[in-house]
């Protein structure tokens, strides 16, 4: 019973975050482009039934999730990414879903500039680049992993976990500018402050 709801749950969830990474993606083509894509997939993500099911999705897949992790009996490697790949998603999920309605709850557009004020802000930088970088790896090596378990299609598998590395990268870049990083707006920017230490990024000018 545990493991079929942990399916349907992940199922309802890997057809959200499939449009989201999408969305995410648009970061490439700048802030606008990104937020107008948004705008247009948020009439059905956040209409009430579907982000009730969605949330509900995500207490599913993280209760279920931690409760299969407890299962005894010695793991192949490919079962002991499947597993720690989960858990870091879980970890991710109750973070990332209680930031996002905090957001809400103090009247702050969870759009484009709520993600990329942690990775553009220096000190936060090295903790958001990586929290974000590795929640997409940790999705797509959990897919892998399960496909490869299901299938044994090791071709199939090692490129889900290299596209998943390859939109990480590529997410990173847009939110950043390529590392020219983005001006933060500074509503954004006091939230940041608010949940870490932070201070001005420097930039090192040429001498003349």
């Amino acid at each position: 019973m545990v493991n079929r709801i942990h399916y349907f749950s992940g199922l309802i969830l890997s057809v959200f975050i499939a449009f989201h990474l999408a969305n995410q993606l648009f970061s490439l083509f700048g802030a606008e482009a990104h937020i107008e894509l948004m705008t247009l997939l948020r009439t059905v993500y956040r209409h009430i039934v579907v982000e009730t099911v969605l949330l509900f999705a995500v207490a599913f897949q993280v209760a279920t999730g931690i409760r299969l992790s407890f299962k005894k009996g010695k793991k192949s490697i490919v079962e002991r990414v499947q597993l720690y790949s989960g858990l870091y998603l879980s970890l991710f999920l109750i973070v990332h879903v209680t930031a996002v309605m905090y957001g809400r709850q103090l009247q702050l557009d969870t759009n484009f500039y709520f993600a990329a004020a942690g990775m553009n802000i220096y000190p936060a930088t090295f903790i958001f680049i990586p929290y974000y970088f590795f929640a997409v790896v940790a999705v797509t090596l959990h897919l892998a992993s399960l496909h490869y378990l299901k299938t044994k299609s090791a071709k199939v598998s090692y490129s889900i976990a290299i596209i998943g590395i390859t939109v990480s990268i590529l997410m990173i870049t847009g939110y950043t500018d390529a590392f020219n990083w983005r001006t933060i707006p500074v509503e954004y920017e006091n939230f940041i402050k608010g949940v870490l230490p932070t201070k001005p990024r420097v930039h090192f000018l040429p001498g003349p």
